[in-house]
């Protein structure tokens, strides 16, 4: 499916949810109706602006706007960051590499 088409799909699903219609949804982005339809029919796309407000209106993130990324597993992710900092990191390094993106993870999370 074309990424406008996707995001657009997106938008009207959580502006459904959110029991607005097209009209009540273009007033609080300051434009128009026919904008909302443009953008939920993918024939308009919605720039980074729209999506931050639209995030905020339906309380969603703005990676919910896209389809899922298929990431490798966060222990794969892991070993291709250390892989990219050195060839020859040792495991001993690997595991230090690893405990503190653990730290970092925690930290950002506030754990």
């Amino acid at each position: 499916m074309e990424l406008n088409k996707f995001v657009g799909n997106k938008i009207k699903q959580y502006r459904e949810e959110r029991g607005l219609n097209q009209e009540a949804l273009a007033e609080r982005l300051h434009t128009t109706r026919q904008t909302i339809s443009r953008y939920e029919n993918g024939d308009r796309k919605a720039n980074q602006d729209v999506l931050f407000e639209l995030a905020k209106i339906f309380n969603k993130r703005l990676d919910d706007f896209f389809p899922e990324r298929n990431l490798p597993p966060a222990d794969e992710r892991g070993m291709t960051i250390a892989a990219h900092i050195d060839e020859d990191v040792t495991d001993e390094e690997l595991r230090d590499i690893l405990a503190y993106i653990e730290m970092k993870k925690k930290l950002h999370r506030g754990m």
